[in-house]
């Protein structure tokens, strides 16, 4: 049951939006770029990707979904 409510969830929102409410992002190719809310940076080495509905950061490694992303910044557990 939950994994149907989290694959909708993945499926429905586009983990750019959810993303943007935290830190700035712009456009680079299909992907989006912009500092990581993970860690201390002042060049952008943060990733997100719609269609493959994932982040990844090349400094720190944090890599996730939409879920995992909003856990993580919000010091939520599951």
């Amino acid at each position: 049951m939950y994994n149907n409510f989290f694959e909708h969830i993945r499926n429905e929102i586009r983990i750019s939006d959810i993303v943007r409410l935290k830190i700035t992002l712009s456009k680079k190719g299909v992907e989006y770029l912009g500092l990581c809310p993970f860690h201390s940076e002042k060049t952008p080495s943060f990733t997100v990707n719609d269609h493959k509905k994932f982040y990844h950061c090349f400094g720190c490694g944090a890599h996730g979904d939409v879920i995992k992303f909003v856990m993580q910044t919000r010091n939520l557990g599951f």
